[in-house]
């Protein structure tokens, strides 16, 4: 077998699991991803908090601070839209049956190594980090005697 017919026979085989993949796809969206791709990642990701900008961009009269307010609330709106998108490949992708015969479950569970709590402890863990660097590192304490001078000239 030449080389050129092995790619052929790899580019048809992954074409034909492709389309099958394409027809799946509208019933993923309208099922067990309704909520978390229309809704979260969709609605709330991308349309509620760019309506919310716009806005605050159309009315000249809007107050400064409810402006950073709804620039705050925008920024999060966004980072809940980007881990759904996450969460939709990452689930979505292990909801799809190899032999396209159907969808798979995904449950949740509490406990357990790919549970809430563990995915609740690794988000938080950063944080945790950090604040602990921050106690064995502190890095605004000891200023050098030129930044307390500018300081106290303000």
């Amino acid at each position: 077998m030449h080389n050129s017919d092995m790619w052929m026979k790899f580019f048809k085989s992954n074409l034909i699991s492709v389309k099958k993949m394409w027809k799946k796809l509208p019933e993923m969206a309208s099922g067990k991803l309704f909520v978390s791709l229309v809704v979260v990642q969709l609605l709330i990701g991308m349309v509620l908090q760019l309506i919310a900008i716009m806005m605050v961009k159309l009315i000249r009269k809007t107050p400064e601070e409810l402006g950073k307010l709804i620039y705050f609330v925008s920024a999060l709106l966004i980072q809940v839209g980007i881990f759904s998108t996450g969460w939709n490949v990452v689930i979505g992708g292990q909801l799809f049956s190899k032999s396209f015969r159907g969808l798979t479950v995904y449950k949740m569970t509490f406990l357990g190594l790919e549970g809430l709590l563990v995915s609740i402890a690794l988000l938080k863990l950063p944080f945790i980090l950090l604040y602990m660097l921050f106690n064995i590192l502190p890095p605004w304490k000891n200023l050098s005697p030129s930044v307390e001078v500018i300081n106290n000239q303000k």
